[in-house]
C-alpha cells in the first residue's frame, strides 16, 4: 500500500481557511468514556469517516476531494452528531434525516463499518414523505462520496433522504388477567377478524398455529423461518389454539384469523421492511396490526410514526404497538410514537409495573404514550422449533417477557371488539379498550397510560370515551381546555358521575384539571364534557391523573396530562464573526438545572430559543474566515432576553512544548464540555474544534459548575516543513506529504504561482524551471475543486518543464491514491498560500521545504481548565512531567512502506484520535501525559478489504518519568488469550474463552504478535477449524474458522479439550512470509456453568527472542530469548509446572528439542530459511497447551 492520501480530521467546525486538517486523520474530541472501549468508524453518507470510541465519535477523516468541507461536532443530551456543513444545510432545510449523522444512535444500531458495508437509507418524495411512494436505497460505503452528489441532486427535486434505521423486537395467568375468558363467555371470540403479525414470522407447523395463519409473506432479505422465535410467541398470545396444551395455553383472540408478515430477521430489521409491511396488511384487509418491535426515540415526527397515522386514517385499521423496554422516562420508541398507534407498555401477573418497561411522555412534545398497558412478563406461549432454549417451558412453549408480549394481548382484545362491532373503525377500538382499562394504584399516566386492559369490561360496557386528555406542553399562564365525548350505544340514557384525580409529578395531589360533576348521555346518543388545566393557579411542572365517569358497574377511565411550562420566553443568540468575514456559528443552550440541551446551526448571525424561565448557558463557536472562537457564557432568561457573544473579546488560545523542533499535528483539538451533574449520571453538552489552536480563540470567563475547556493534542517532528524566506517571511503552519518525496532534507527554491494546475494558467506563470510551483484555488472563501485529471495532467506538464516541486491546496491524488508526477506537499491553510501571493505583488518569493523520512518521538497531550472557559489560555507542556513508552515496530512488508497508526488518548473526559504518521521498521519514543490512557492501533498489511492483521497496544496510564517498552509486530505470530474486552451489554469482561451456562464460546486470535501488552483483533479472513471434546467425546465442530465459535456443552464440570488450526491466505502473509499455519491445543477442566462468563482456564505460551526489525534472526548462530506460560486473564491461576520447546527448520517435518530454564529458552541455530515453534505448557492441575508455530521466524 502507498502512502496514506490526504485525510481531514476535523472537529466543531472546520471551515476553508480555517481548521483544515489534511494528512495523518487527525482527531477529535470525544466527551466519553475509558479508552478500552473498542474502536471503529462509521462511514457517513457523505463518505467522510468517523472514528468512533464505543458508540463516541473520536475524529473525523474527511473523504477524498472533500478535505475542504467544513464539518459540525457536537454533543447533544448523550448522542455525538459530526455533520459536515454541505449535509447540515439540507438537515436544516428538512430534506435530510439527522439521524444520518447520530454518530452515537448509528453505532447502537449496528451501522458502523465493522457490521456494514452501506448506508441504508430510504428516500421519500416531496408530495409525500410518508410510506407511499418509498424506495430503499442501500449506499455501498466505498462509494458514498460518489453518491452524495447525487443525494444532493435528490434534494434539489423535492426529496427527503432518510436513513433505514433498525427495528428490534421489543422482548396461562396472563389471557385470564385481561379478562378474555368472560368474553368468550359471550361468544365473542373474534371469529374470521384479520390480524396481521408483522414480526420474525412464525412456525406455521406449530399445533397451536396450525390452520390459524391464512396468508404469509416475507420482507426481510432472510428465509421465511422464525428463527428467533418472537413472532411465533406473539402471533400465538393473538390467536393461539393452545391444542399442544390442552387449551391452557389458547390466546386472547382463538376465532381471528391470522396475516404473518415477516420485517424482521434474525438481528431486527429495516425500517423499509417494516413500512412495506404495513402497507401490505392493510391492503389485504387487517382490521388490527400487531407490532412488537421498535426503533429509537422520537417525537412522533419520524417515517415510521407518520406512515402508521397515514395508514390507519386511510385504512381504519388499528395498529397496536410495543413501547418498548427502556425502562425510563420519555424512552418510548417509534413506531409506538405515532398519533394513531395504541401503544402497549408491560405490567407483571401481579399488576406492578415492569421495570423495563418504556414510559412516557413522548420525547419533544410531551405527548400521551403508552396509552395503555398489558401483561409482558413471564408469558408463556408457543416456542418456534429450536428456538428459545434458555427459555422454554417444554417442547412447545416458552416463557418470555417484555412490551413484545404485553402487545399481542391488546392486539387480540382488539380483535374481540371488532368482531363484537365490525362497524367500528381503529380509532373506536383504540378509545373503547383505553376507556374501559382498569386503573392500577401506585403506577403514574406516564408508565401505565389510562390503566391495564380489561377486555371483560370491554365488551360488556354499553358506553365508552372517545378522546385523550393529553393536553402536552402548557405555555405561558392561561387556561387550556379539552374534550372528551361519551358514545351511549344502549337504549337507555345514563348518567355519569365524573372525578378527577390528578398528581403533580414529583409532587403529591393537585387541583390543575376541573371538569363538572355529572354528564348525562342520551340513548343512542353523544355527550362531551370540557376538562380544563388551570394553569393560572399553578407552577411549572408536569401533571397526570385520569378522569373517571361511572355510573353503577360502567367505569370509564381517560388519561389526563400536562406538562406546565411557565411563560414562553425567547433566548435570541447573536454571533456576529471577528473580521467581518463569511461565517457560521454553532449554539447551543442547556438547562443549568436539568442538563437537558437543544443546539442550531446559524448562517444569519442569530438564532433564537424558545425556553422556560431560569438560568442557561451558551456554549458554541463561530467561526469566519481568520479565526475561530469558542465561547461559554451563563444566561438568565425572563422574557425576550437577548445575548450577544462579542467574539472580539476573545483571547487566543494556544499550546506548546519544550522541544523545539515538535510542531502541533492535526489530531485532536480543543473543546468546550459541560456537564451540569458533576458527580451524578452525565447529561453533557460539548461544542469541539479539530486540531491544533492555530488562530483559536476563546471567550467566558465566569466560573460554572462542570464546565471546562480542554485540550487533547499531538505534537511530533512534521515530515514536511514550508517555509517562506525573506522579509515578512514565515512558517506555514501545517504542510503535510501524503506521498513518498523525491526531496532532499532542504530544498530552497524560487515559487511560481500556478493557479489550479490548468495549461492555461502553467503557461501564464511563465517560466518554472527549477521553481516550486504554487497550486491554488481561484476563491479561497469557496474553493471548487478542478477536475483531478486537470491536477494530474498539470503536475505531469510542470515536470515537463523543469519544476523541482509542488506545493498544493488541492490534493492531486483524491480519487485513486496514485502519487503525482512530482513530489508533491499539501497545505489546505488559505492564510499560508495567500500571504504567498501577496509577497509575489511585491517581490520575488524563496520558499524552502525541509523534509525527514520519520519523526523519532511522538507527544500524546492533554490538559484541562476546570469550572470556567477561560478568556483566552496557553496550554503548557513539559517533557519532564510526561510518560515515555519506547517502542520498537517491525516491519511486516518486504520493504519500508509509510503507514498510519490511529492513536487514542483519553483525559479528562475526552477521547481525542490521532493518526500517527511512521515508516517501518521504526524505533519511536512516545511521550505521554502522566495519568491519560494511550492505545495504538497498528495494521500488518493492506488488501482491498482494507487492513488485516490488526494490533491493539493495551491502554496505558504512566506517571510522571516513568518509563516502558513495547514492541509490535514482532515474530512469532500464534495464539493470543489477552485482557477481555468490556460487554457494551452488561458492562463486564467477555474473555477469549469462557462457559456461560451450557454453552462454551471461543475467540482467540491465532496469530497474534509476541508482546502480552498487544491484543490482536479477529480477522475473518482466516480459515480452519475448531473441534472441541469433552471426556474423550466430540460435542462440537466448526469447519471453517480456527478458534472461533460456540458450543453446547451437557451440564455440570468436566475435561475438555479445545483443538483449532489455523491458516491465513497467501496475499495476508507478512515479508518475510511468517506464520502461514498455527494449531493449539488445550486440555482444561471447566467447572459447572452458570449465569455469568466464566473465563476457563486456558494457558498461553509467549516468546520474547532477539530478532531484529524484520523478524529475523542471524544464521549459524544459537538464539536465547524467553519463554512463558499465563492462564487467560479472569481465570483460575495454578502453578505452571513444565514448559517445553522444540524448533523445525524443514516446516514441522522434523523437530528437535531446545534447551529451557526457567523463562530462558535457547534454539539451536538454523543456516537459512525459517524456523518453526511448538511449546507445551502444564499446570498443577493439569491444564496443558500445545502451541505450533510454522514458520515462526526468518533465518538469514
Amino acid at each position: 500500500m502507498g502512502r496514506k492520501q490526504c485525510a481531514v480530521l476535523t472537529a466543531a467546525l472546520t471551515a476553508a481557511g480555517l481548521v483544515v486538517s489534511p494528512v495523518a486523520g487527525a482527531a477529535e474530541l470525544e466527551p466519553g468514556n475509558a479508552a478500552a472501549e473498542s474502536r471503529g468508524v462509521v462511514t457517513l453518507i457523505t463518505g467522510d469517516q468517523v472514528r468512533v470510541a464505543g458508540d463516541r465519535a473520536a475524529g473525523v477523516r474527511m473523504a477524498k476531494g472533500r478535505e475542504h468541507v467544513r464539518v459540525w461536532q457536537y454533543q447533544l443530551n448523550g448522542h455525538d452528531y459530526v455533520v459536515p456543513d454541505d449535509a447540515m444545510r439540507r438537515v436544516s432545510a428538512n430534506t435530510l434525516d439527522k439521524r444520518l449523522f447520530d454518530v452515537t444512535g448509528l453505532v447502537r444500531q449496528g451501522y458502523d463499518d465493522a457490521r456494514a458495508s452501506v448506508v441504508p437509507t430510504i428516500v421519500t418524495s416531496g408530495a409525500n414523505r410518508r410510506g407511499s411512494g418509498i424506495q430503499a436505497v442501500d449506499v455501498p460505503k466505498a462509494e458514498a462520496a460518489r453518491a452524495w452528489q447525487s443525494q444532493n441532486r435528490a434534494a434539489a427535486a423535492g426529496q427527503k433522504v432518510w436513513l433505514n434505521g433498525k427495528v428490534q423486537p421489543t422482548l396461562d395467568q396472563s389471557v385470564k388477567q385481561v379478562g378474555a375468558p368472560q368474553a368468550w363467555e359471550r361468544g365473542l371470540r373474534a371469529d374470521g377478524v384479520k390480524v396481521a403479525v408483522l414480526d420474525t414470522g412464525a412456525d406455521l407447523n406449530h399445533p397451536d398455529l396450525k390452520s390459524k395463519v391464512d396468508v404469509t409473506k416475507n420482507f426481510t432479505d432472510e428465509d421465511d423461518r422464525d428463527r428467533s422465535g418472537h413472532g411465533t410467541h406473539v402471533a400465538s398470545t393473538i390467536a393461539g389454539t393452545g391444542a399442544a396444551s390442552n387449551g391452557k395455553y389458547t390466546g386472547v383472540a382463538p376465532g381471528a384469523r391470522l396475516m404473518v408478515g415477516k420485517v424482521l430477521g434474525d438481528y431486527g430489521g429495516m425500517e423499509s421492511w417494516i413500512i412495506d409491511g404495513m402497507r401490505w396488511a392493510v391492503d389485504n384487509g387487517a382490521k388490527v396490526v400487531n407490532m412488537s418491535l421498535g426503533g429509537g426515540v422520537t417525537d412522533g415526527t419520524d417515517l415510521l410514526s407518520q406512515t402508521v397515522n397515514e395508514l390507519s386514517e386511510s385504512s381504519g385499521a388499528l395498529f397496536v404497538i410495543a413501547a418498548g423496554n427502556n425502562g425510563a422516562p420519555e424512552s418510548v420508541g417509534s413506531p409506538g410514537t405515532a398519533d394513531r398507534a395504541l401503544t402497549v407498555a408491560n405490567v407483571t401477573k401481579s399488576d406492578q409495573l415492569s421495570v423495563s418497561s418504556s414510559q412516557g411522555p413522548r420525547a419533544g412534545d410531551h405527548g400521551l404514550k403508552p396509552e395503555i398497558s398489558a401483561p409482558g412478563t413471564d408469558i408463556v406461549a408457543a416456542r418456534a422449533q429450536g428456538t428459545l432454549t434458555a427459555f422454554s417451558v417444554n417442547e412447545h412453549y416458552a416463557k418470555i417477557s417484555g412490551t413484545s408480549m404485553a402487545t399481542p394481548h391488546v392486539a387480540g382484545a382488539a380483535a374481540i371488539l371488532a368482531g363484537q362491532h365490525p362497524q367500528w373503525t381503529g380509532e373506536q377500538l383504540k378509545n373503547a379498550l383505553i376507556g374501559s382499562a382498569k386503573r392500577l394504584p401506585g403506577i403514574d399516566t406516564y408508565a401505565q397510560g389510562s390503566g391495564r386492559l380489561d377486555i371483560a369490561r370491554g365488551v360488556s360496557q354499553q358506553v365508552r370515551a372517545e378522546g385523550l386528555l393529553a393536553f402536552g406542553n402548557v405555555w405561558g399562564k392561561q387556561d387550556a381546555t379539552r374534550k372528551v365525548t361519551y358514545v351511549n350505544d344502549g337504549p337507555k340514557p345514563i348518567e355519569l358521575t365524573l372525578t378527577i384525580d390528578a398528581q403533580k409529578k414529583h409532587g403529591g395531589p393537585a387541583n390543575l384539571f376541573t371538569t363538572g360533576k355529572t354528564v348525562t348521555v342520551p340513548a343512542n346518543a353523544t355527550a362531551s364534557v370540557t376538562v380544563n388545566a388551570k394553569a393560572t393557579e399553578q407552577p411549572a411542572g408536569e401533571f397526570h391523573g385520569v378522569l373517571r365517569a361511572q355510573a353503577g358497574d360502567v367505569v370509564l377511565t381517560t388519561p389526563l396530562t400536562a406538562n406546565l411550562k411557565g411563560a414562553k420566553n425567547t433566548l435570541t443568540v447573536k454571533v456576529p464573526p471577528r473580521d467581518g468575514d463569511p461565517f457560521a456559528a454553532l449554539v447551543i443552550v442547556q438547562n443549568e438545572e436539568t442538563g437537558v440541551s437543544d443546539g442550531l446551526v446559524t448562517y444569519t448571525g442569530e438564532t433564537t430559543f424558545e425556553l422556560p424561565a431560569g438560568k442557561y448557558r451558551a456554549l458554541g463557536q463561530i467561526v469566519d474566515m481568520s479565526a475561530s472562537t469558542l465561547f461559554a457564557l451563563p444566561v438568565s432568561v425572563s422574557g425576550a432576553t437577548e445575548l450577544s457573544v462579542d467574539t472580539k473579546q476573545g483571547k487566543k488560545v494556544t499550546a506548546n512544548i519544550d522541544d523545539p523542533d515538535a510542531r502541533p499535528q492535526l489530531g485532536g483539538g480543543t473543546g468546550v464540555l459541560s456537564d451540569v451533574d458533576e458527580t451524578g449520571p452525565r447529561l453533557g453538552a460539548a461544542v469541539l474544534s479539530g486540531g491544533p489552536p492555530q488562530n483559536l480563540y476563546a471567550l467566558g470567563g465566569q466560573r460554572m459548575r462542570g464546565l471546562s475547556l480542554n485540550s487533547s493534542l499531538y505534537f511530533t517532528y512534521p515530515w514536511a516543513i514550508t517555509t517562506v524566506n525573506g522579509a515578512g517571511g514565515y512558517e506555514f503552519r501545517d504542510t503535510y506529504a501524503p506521498f513518498d518525496l523525491d526531496l532532499p532534507a532542504q530544498l530552497t527554491a524560487r515559487v511560481v504561482d500556478v493557479g489550479e494546475a490548468d495549461a492555461e494558467s502553467i503557461a501564464k506563470a511563465g517560466d518554472v524551471s527549477g521553481a516550486i510551483a504554487l497550486i491554488t484555488p481561484k476563491d479561497f472563501s469557496a474553493p471548487v475543486y478542478p477536475p483531478i485529471s486537470q491536477l494530474r495532467d498539470g503536475i505531469e506538464l510542470l515536470k515537463s518543464k523543469g519544476a523541482r516541486a509542488v506545493v498544493s491546496f488541492f490534493n492531486p491524488a483524491a480519487d485513486d491514491g496514485a502519487p503525482p508526477a512530482l513530489s508533491t506537499v499539501l497545505a489546505f491553510w488559505p492564510q499560508d498560500l495567500q500571504g504567498v501571493q501577496n509577497l509575489l505583488k511585491q517581490r520575488p518569493v524563496e520558499l524552502t521545504l525541509t523534509t525527514r523520512p520519520n519523526s523519532p518521538v511522538a507527544y500524546f497531550l492533554s490538559d484541562s481548565v476546570r469550572g470556567v472557559v477561560p478568556t483566552g489560555h496557553d496550554f503548557r507542556y513539559r517533557k519532564d512531567t510526561l510518560g515515555r513508552v519506547d517502542r520498537q515496530i517491525n516491519n511486516t512488508l518486504p520493504k519500508g512502506v509509510y503507514r498510519y497508526q490511529p492513536a487514542s488518548l483519553t483525559a479528562n473526559g475526552l477521547i481525542a484520535n490521532m493518526d500517527v504518521e511512521t515508516k517501518w521498521p521504526q524505533r519511536r519514543t512516545d511521550y505521554v501525559t502522566a495519568g491519560a490512557e494511550l492505545l495504538l492501533l497498528s495494521s500488518a498489511g493492506f488488501d482491498e478489504n482494507g487492513g488485516f492483521g490488526n494490533e491493539v497496544t493495551l491502554p496505558v496510564k504512566l506517571k510522571p518519568g516513568e518509563r516502558r517498552t513495547s514492541k509490535l509486530f514482532t515474530a512469532p505470530f500464534g495464539p493470543e488469550l489477552t485482557q477481555p474486552p468490556v460487554s457494551r451489554q452488561d458492562g463486564k469482561p467477555v474473555p477469549s474463552a469462557y462457559r456461560l451456562g451450557d454453552k462454551v464460546t471461543v475467540a482467540i486470535p491465532m496469530f497474534a504478535d509476541s508482546d502480552p501488552g498487544n491484543a490482536a483483533q479477529f480477522d475473518e479472513t482466516n480459515t480452519g477449524s475448531t473441534v472441541l471434546v469433552k471426556d474423550g467425546k466430540e460435542i462440537g465442530r466448526r469447519g471453517d474458522r480456527p478458534a472461533l465459535g460456540e458450543f453446547a456443552v451437557p451440564a455440570g464440570p468436566g475435561r475438555f479439550k479445545l483443538i483449532a488450526d489455523a491458516n491465513r491466505p497467501q496475499s495476508e502473509l507478512l515479508a518475510p512470509p511468517l506464520s502461514p499455519r498455527t494449531r493449539a491445543e488445550w486440555t482444561f477442566q471447566a467447572p459447572a456453568g452458570n449465569d455469568q462468563r466464566l473465563a476457563l482456564p486456558l494457558l498461553d505460551i509467549r516468546f520474547d527472542l532477539p530478532l531484529d526489525d524484520n523478524n529475523t534472526a542471524a544464521a549459524g548462530k544459537p538464539l536465547s530469548g524467553k519463554v512463558n506460560a499465563t492462564h487467560q486473564p479472569g481465570a483460575r491461576q495454578s502453578w505452571v509446572v513444565d514448559t517445553s520447546v522444540e524448533v523445525s527448520f524443514d516446516d514441522g517435518k522434523t523437530w528437535q528439542r531446545a534447551r529451557v530454564h526457567g523463562d530462558r529458552v535457547e534454539l539451536p541455530a538454523g543456516q537459512g530459511g525459517f524456523a518453526s515453534l511448538r511449546a507445551t505448557a502444564r499446570d498443577v492441575e493439569g491444564n496443558s497447551v500445545t502451541e505450533t508455530v510454522i514458520r515462526a521466524y526468518a533465518i538469514k
